[in-house]
């Protein structure tokens, strides 16, 4: 037990050591992330992971260097919307998002194919890796592991994401009286939500 807080403790210090120097991509404009990224793969430490299966991000920038990331995922069977809104700060490529106290940093960029962000929020971290395609080359999960290797993350809890498609569809039985001389026995409506 007191070698496992120990591993915790020494792999948090070399986070907090390593959140200094988080590399931010140089010249980064907000204006050329806008559009739909796909969640390709992700490590997160020090807090627990969230029982959703994403479909896809949408960047909104502002004009003034803000974002707004709609993040639609399915939770419980349902489809869901989260608008995350982040902030600039002086430095391009850093953001904050007020309600969570989270710190981003656009750490690699090709604005036409992936991104990786690191997110830092109370002594929990992760990195992210998204495309504008469901499926990225080899190269830039090489890239990805590499770094998350070189900021501390440990490579064993990459997770390469399952995405769904779209979402549900839901499948509900409702009466449906078709008109007289026919049976009135309940028909199944497939509903998209």
């Amino acid at each position: 037990m007191k070698s496992a807080l120990l591993i915790t403790v020494l792999a948090s210090i070399c986070l907090l050591s390593n959140a200094a120097d988080i590399p931010v991509y140089p010249n980064f404009n907000v204006q050329k992330l806008a559009g739909t990224w796909y969640r390709i793969a992700d490590v997160v430490e020090g807090k627990e992971r969230t029982n959703t299966t994403p479909i896809d991000d949408v960047v909104e920038p502002s004009e003034e260097g803000d974002m707004v990331l709609r993040m639609r995922y399915i939770q419980d069977g349902k489809c869901k919307v989260t608008p995350v809104h982040l902030s600039h700060t002086d430095k391009p490529g850093i953001f904050t998002i007020p309600a969570s106290n989270e710190i981003v940093h656009m750490v690699d960029v090709r604005y036409e194919s992936y991104h990786i962000v690191h997110v830092e929020q109370n002594g929990t971290y992760s990195l992210y890796l998204l495309s504008r395609k469901r499926k990225v080359a080899n190269n830039v999960r090489r890239k990805f592991k590499t770094l998350a290797k070189t900021l501390g993350f440990d490579v064993n809890h990459i997770i390469n994401v399952r995405l769904a498609d779209s979402c549900p569809v839901i499948l509900s039985i409702r009466p449906v009286y078709p008109s007289a001389g026919k049976s009135k026995c309940p028909q199944i409506i497939c509903q998209r939500q």
